[in-house]
């Protein structure tokens, strides 16, 4: 019985195996194991095939992709080639010397390119990566605005756009921005038909991407450093649709993103809703800073409490009667007393809380143009 036992045990299947495996040199999961290498380098090396075959028939793809990146759309012709390389040799790689404004949405570079027949001044807007739409959007987005022409508005010759660098092309304007012309504005002669002209020059702008653009173009960071004179006080609202270049993480956020403390409509900062009420309320703002000495936020406000604005002030010495306290020095002297406290007005309805109270910018054209100045100059 117990040689049975042994006979059996050593005729089991598993010696049998062992015995057959020994002999091959193989046992089967070794055998597997080498079939499935042998698949996956024979995919391998068909996918190397394929990829050389491709390139073989598109020989130019590289090249062309290179190119494109580094292209420069152009929406006007200004009499000179304008490249990526020639952008980056006339801000001096974008250095700080050139250097004329910088904003939310990006730097402001001055550009002179040089050509054999002419030298073009331009301003080149360096937009902060990251912040925008992916390249393809852009493309889209900025074509429109490219098609808006007013002449109130800073000219967008041209852009480009890849995945490691976004500039916008404009004309250069040499008189700077509302902002520096407010600071300054001691320095010379106080002019009613200047203040008059910039504010209707922007109101007419702000017009026109309101109600004469299609789709509608909302401009949501109308400040005195976003309006550029040339240097006879013509004024030209700049930025007008970058808003809508924003990535969709962006487009939901308040004062940082699409607007600046002290200008934002309050619905805007509390509710991130926009509209073109939003926008009037960011004029009356800037009206109210043109007609004064104090900024919108100015520290001699602070004895009136936390928050005060120059928007509260205004309304508060209208109500008082006390309208002439608000004009910059001077100004009452020289401009006619009626029409300077009918703009106050203006200026204080253009920034109530409520939007239906708040009027369109077309009736803010229409009623400036109903308080335009004689012709004589009202010079101090």
């Amino acid at each position: 019985m117990g040689d049975s036992i042994t006979q059996d045990y050593a005729s089991s299947p598993l010696d049998n195996d062992a015995s057959s495996g020994k002999g091959s040199g193989y046992n089967s999961l070794e055998i597997a194991s080498i079939a499935s290498a042998s698949a996956i380098v024979s995919v391998l090396i068909a996918l190397v095939l394929l990829f050389l075959y491709t390139r073989k028939l598109h020989p130019r793809s590289k090249i062309m992709s290179t190119t494109t990146k580094r292209e420069v759309t152009m929406f006007i012709d200004i009499g000179v080639s304008i490249t990526f390389d020639n952008v980056v040799t006339a801000t001096r790689n974008f250095n700080a010397s050139n250097l004329i404004g910088n904003g939310g949405f990006g730097a402001t570079y001055k550009a002179v390119i040089i050509s054999q027949d002419q030298d073009v001044v331009v301003a080149i807007k360096r937009l902060s990566i990251g912040r925008f739409q992916g390249v393809q959007q852009f493309h889209a987005e900025i074509k429109t605005l490219g098609r808006l022409k007013h002449q109130n508005l800073v000219t967008l010759i041209g852009y480009h756009a890849s995945e490691t660098e976004m500039f916008l092309v404009y004309n250069y304007l040499p008189g700077g921005n509302l902002e520096r012309f407010i600071q300054e504005r001691s320095t010379r002669a106080v002019d009613w038909r200047v203040l008059h002209k910039i504010a209707l020059d922007v109101a007419r702008a702000l017009a026109y991407l309101h109600d004469q653009c299609v789709p509608r173009v909302l401009h949501r960071d109308v400040k005195p450093s976003n309006i550029l004179l040339d240097d006879d006080h013509n004024a030209y609202l700049s930025d007008f649709g970058l808003a809508r270049l924003l990535g969709a993480s962006e487009t939901h956020a308040t004062t940082g993103v699409a607007g600046t403390f002290g200008y934002v409509a309050p619905e805007y900062a509390m509710t991130c809703r926009v509209s073109d009420k939003a926008d009037v309320y960011s004029y009356g703002v800037v009206l109210l800073e043109l007609l004064s000495d104090k900024k919108v936020l100015d520290p001699s406000f602070v004895r009136y409490g936390n928050g005060f604005n120059i928007v509260q002030w205004g309304d508060m010495l209208l109500r008082q009667g006390r309208a002439k306290e608000f004009f910059t020095a001077g100004l009452w002297d020289v401009g006619p007393h009626g029409d300077l406290v009918e703009v106050l007005h203006l200026a204080v309805i253009c920034t109530l809380d409520s939007l239906s109270t708040r009027p369109t910018m077309k009736q803010v054209v229409q009623r400036l143009k109903q308080l335009q100045p004689q012709l004589r100059s009202h010079v101090v």
